[in-house]
């Protein structure tokens, strides 16, 4: 059977609240497992067309909170740019090329996918081991701006709470509000 389609809007800025759960057993990612992932999803913000509104790196799932853009406001200045930047100076870009990174910075599936692919790289090689990391798809729901996206960093942020990590959020280094405070 068919997987039924992502619900993704290319016509506009979109919010998209994403979840994934690693397929290990018990809390595989340590403190430092979540310190490259943050790193990576970083870097990846900046390459990708999308702002990083909230996050929580937990020992096994996180939550992002994202604004995807469509293709529409990546330019190709833009996009040569953030490509220089990433890769170097070593790209030779044509029009055809210019118009598939458009499409890829762009879009939702190619982003989580590098960040999951990325981190099962460097998990598998830091431990020795071989196999997937992550438990299928992720989950994506989009959101709209105001009150739902508040309540929605807010759940997000107290996640480390919830799980017993932290009494506060703003204490747990992996969380949007602990990162930024």
């Amino acid at each position: 059977m068919p997987r039924i389609a992502r619900f993704v809007r290319s016509d506009m800025p979109t919010v998209y609240h994403i979840i994934s759960r690693t397929a290990l057993q018990g809390l595989p990612i340590q403190d430092r497992d979540n310190d490259y992932l943050l790193n990576l999803i970083n870097k990846l913000s900046k390459l990708y067309f999308v702002d990083v509104l909230g996050f929580a790196l937990m020992g096994n799932h996180f939550h992002l909170v994202v604004r995807m853009y469509p293709e529409s406001e990546a330019g190709d200045e833009e996009i040569k740019k953030r490509l220089e930047k990433y890769y170097g100076n070593t790209l030779n870009l044509g029009e055809v090329r210019l118009a598939d990174y458009r499409r890829r910075l762009t879009d939702l599936g190619a982003f989580i996918k590098d960040i999951k692919q990325g981190f099962t790289r460097y998990f598998n090689k830091k431990y020795d081991r071989r196999g997937f990391f992550w438990g299928g798809r992720f989950k994506s729901m989009i959101v709209q701006d105001g009150k739902s996206l508040v309540n929605l960093l807010a759940y997000v942020d107290l996640n480390p709470v919830r799980a017993g990590i932290v009494k506060r959020p703003e204490d747990y280094r992996w969380c949007s509000l602990g990162y930024h405070v």
